[in-house]
């Protein structure tokens, strides 16, 4: 199955896992973000039946794609996702 690549505060990741979290402190997450408003395991991204979800973890703030809150959604090329005031951009194709 394809990786798939997503861009979060000037970086990217490669998503290649069943399950990627995402969240503030390093110890519970596979991508940390430093902002309190920001759950330990906030969210993540979930390989399931050759897709991939953006999948909430129970979070405070929660997350949004086109200003919704959204729960297990499947996420596409160019999908943008707001994680608080915190940008996550994704596609299927290698950065660079």
């Amino acid at each position: 199955m394809q990786p798939l690549y997503l861009w979060c505060e000037g970086a990217w990741y490669q998503v290649d896992q069943d399950e990627f979290v995402i969240g503030r402190g390093q110890k519970y997450s596979d991508l940390a973000i430093r902002d309190a408003n920001i759950s330990r395991r906030h969210a993540a991204i979930v390989r399931r039946n050759g897709a991939y979800y953006m999948t909430d973890l129970g979070s405070t703030n929660g997350v949004e794609f086109n200003g919704q809150r959204v729960d297990n959604h499947l996420i596409r090329e160019g999908s943008l996702y707001y994680l608080c005031d915190h940008e996550l951009r994704f596609s299927f194709n290698p950065p660079g």
